[in-house]
């Protein structure tokens, strides 16, 4: 499971194609045998389109799978904001030319019982979407991005907190962040805690463009060119974010989740696919809570 697959381009769904065939007779295996495939993108912010999982990236993945099945395709994801007016706005009720689609607002979900930890690392349960819990095959479809708390969100992030079902507040947001955000460790370990016990099973992360500065809807958009795809979405998580200028010891969700065996983070253990990483890696702009963010790691070792 270290193998990853690194492609270099500019067409989304070109690129998303190219990955899977890459990813050969594992990816039609999966694709083909699973009862249910789940596709979850990140809808963070519909007022923000580049700061959403594009149409064309999910569309390159329908293509393949309607080639391989014509049963329904579920997409959803839990937005803080209003994940009904990000699929009418981000125009995903389009995406049935390309496969038979059903789009879930993971707010209005069944969940199961989940957890976060608090600031003093006690266990709050929490309730998680049950037909994610459930999906045999889910495909964690992002965009690259960093984050002004975690230091980048990718698949992992978004497979867990995209899957928190909470109520709306007055203003009609989904806050997760009282549960989420109770400081880097134990926010950390909570990103690392619920995605072993529901991972994703494949990642897809777009990097042709790349959210540098404070994301994950705030920042500036730049182009990077590339795709990454891989069934180990821990590893496919720690060289984008290698790809996006960060060492992915740093990124804490990523080191706990490799102490649990879950990895490599080590670009140097990957069996990359592609072209040489380094070719393709940037110093992007960090987050201006860098580098608080690595208080987790002990105060010593902040830079």
């Amino acid at each position: 499971m270290n193998r990853v697959v690194l492609l270099s381009g500019h067409d989304r769904r070109t690129l998303v194609r190219e990955v899977l065939m890459k990813l050969g007779e594992e990816w039609t295996k999966r694709a083909r045998d699973a009862k249910t495939i789940f596709i979850h993108p990140n809808l963070v912010n519909f007022r923000r389109a580049e700061a959403n999982t594009h149409t064309l990236t999910i569309r390159g993945v329908l293509d393949h799978i309607s080639e391989l099945r014509a049963d329904t395709v579920t997409i959803g994801d839990a937005g803080v904001h209003n994940t009904k007016k990000a699929f009418e706005t981000l125009e995903y009720q389009s995406l049935s030319r390309s496969g038979d689609i059903r789009l879930l607002d993971l707010n209005d979900d069944e969940t199961i019982p989940s957890h976060a930890y608090t600031g003093r690392m006690q266990k709050r349960t929490i309730g998680f979407s049950k037909t994610v819990a459930e999906s045999d095959f889910v495909i964690a479809v992002v965009p690259a991005k960093m984050h002004n708390y975690f230091g980048v969100t990718l698949s992992v992030k978004t497979q867990v907190v995209g899957s928190m079902v909470v109520s709306p507040n007055m203003m009609g947001k989904h806050m997760r962040w009282p549960w989420v955000l109770t400081g880097i460790t134990p926010g950390s370990h909570t990103l690392a805690d619920v995605f072993a016990d529901h991972p994703a099973h494949l990642a897809i992360i777009d990097g042709v463009q790349t959210m540098e500065g404070d994301g994950p809807a705030d920042g500036d958009m730049v182009d990077t060119h590339w795709l990454i795809a891989s069934f180990n979405p821990v590893s496919a998580d720690a060289l984008a974010a290698y790809l996006m200028g960060w060492d992915p010891h740093d990124i804490g969700y990523l080191h706990f989740l490799n102490e649990k065996g879950l990895g490599p983070i080590d670009i140097s253990e990957m069996e990359i696919d592609g072209p040489d990483p380094a070719s393709l890696r940037r110093d992007l702009a960090k987050p201006e809570s860098y580098p608080d963010m690595l208080r987790w790691k002990g105060a010593a070792e902040i830079t």
